[in-house]
């Protein structure tokens, strides 16, 4: 004997313990949300690319620094462009951050210190010999050599003497027994990064 079986329908009022899909008011703030993050992050973008840039700038001077610190420690012969082996006294950087001066804000150039018959004078001249030149304008645009913190100018060779190596800081003529490189945002000035050396050769990016 089969007994009748009715489904009664839920009452008004009654809430279902079961929760199937998303109701419209959660659809549309997750909308809301995929729509406004990206908008947030591309309006970010330029800005986030020029500090990466600055902070990659930087650590690559401070790089290059070891670079020719490491050279002088070696004491490695610098070969010109005939394949000609060139006396030396060491290695260094040398930069030129005055804005309408040859070099400009945007470059610095690692050099091989000249001996000229034991007158090597340890700061870059004209007849020093360029072992490489960096130019921000071409790896990281956007990007400035802002200044020296100190106040003698913004010119300065650091160089690099064996067997040691010995360091010589010179700027604007002076001799320094510490030095800050600053580099900067160009379109923000404010925003900074700064690479400082001693005669001791400790090499620091803050």
């Amino acid at each position: 004997m089969i007994s009748n079986f009715k489904f009664l329908p839920a009452q008004a009022g009654q809430i279902s313990n079961s929760k199937n899909g998303f109701t419209i008011i959660e659809l549309i703030i997750i909308i809301g949300l995929i729509t406004i993050l990206p908008a947030i992050v591309i309006s970010n973008f330029s800005a986030i690319k020029l500090q990466f840039a600055l902070s990659r700038a930087s650590y690559k001077f401070a790089q290059d620094l070891r670079v020719a610190q490491n050279l002088a420690l070696s004491s490695k012969p610098y070969i010109d462009a005939n394949g000609q082996e060139q006396l030396i006294a060491g290695y260094g950087v040398y930069f030129d951050a005055n804005l309408n001066s040859a070099m400009g804000n945007k470059k610095y150039i690692i050099y091989a210190d000249k001996n000229d018959l034991g007158n090597a004078d340890s700061q870059y001249t004209a007849e020093d010999y360029v072992v490489s030149q960096i130019d921000f304008s071409l790896t990281e645009p956007g990007i400035i050599i802002k200044e020296t913190a100190n106040p003698f100018g913004n010119t300065a060779s650091v160089n690099f003497s064996p067997p040691n190596p010995i360091t010589t800081i010179y700027s604007a003529g002076q001799s320094q027994t510490k030095i800050d490189i600053v580099f900067a945002i160009e379109s923000d000035l404010e925003k900074t990064k700064t690479v400082s050396i001693n005669t001791s050769g400790l090499v620091e990016v803050k």
